[in-house]
């Protein structure tokens, strides 16, 4: 049975393995934790400021993770969306499940917008994310400031 729970310091290395697996598929330039060094400090990057992280296990090993950088005015960034490949679509369809969980947290919390980055090739994501209904939107039009590992990366919005 699997499990979604707030992160914890003991889940850092599952999630930074999880991330770089997802990330260095061999389809874009490889990153590591340098690149994103929020993944060394996610209760104050992302919790500490109201938002939240949240880990999915399956008895007891991590299968997905998901973030939510909060900001003052009612934005938030999605961040660490990731999920291991067993685990995406049936029967488990674990990403809908967290991002139903980050969903439901940001509708309680005030957020009244999200925003991600995504690399540009990463059809499958764009998908997931048009269908949940995130607009495409230019790198000028993030109202927020917040670090991402690609450069080659396009935006989504969801006006909440």
């Amino acid at each position: 049975m699997i499990e979604i729970r707030t992160y914890s310091d003991e889940d850092r290395e599952e999630v930074i393995r999880l991330v770089l697996h997802c990330q260095n598929d061999g389809t874009r330039p490889s990153v590591s934790v340098d690149d994103q060094p929020e993944l060394r400090r996610i209760p104050e990057k992302y919790m500490d400021s109201g938002g939240n992280f949240w880990v999915a296990k399956d008895n007891g090993k991590t299968a997905g993770s998901i973030g939510l950088m909060k900001f003052g005015d009612g934005t938030a960034v999605l961040k660490k969306f990731f999920v291991y490949e067993p685990y995406r679509g049936a029967p488990c369809h674990l990403g809908r499940q967290l991002y139903g969980t980050l969903l439901d947290y940001a509708r309680t919390h005030g957020v009244k917008q999200l925003i991600l980055d995504t690399p540009k090739n990463t059809d499958r994501a764009h998908k997931f994310y048009e269908r949940a209904g995130f607009t495409k939107i230019e790198r000028a039009d993030v109202p927020v400031v917040y670090d991402f590992p690609y450069e080659d990366s396009d935006f989504f919005r969801l006006e909440i």
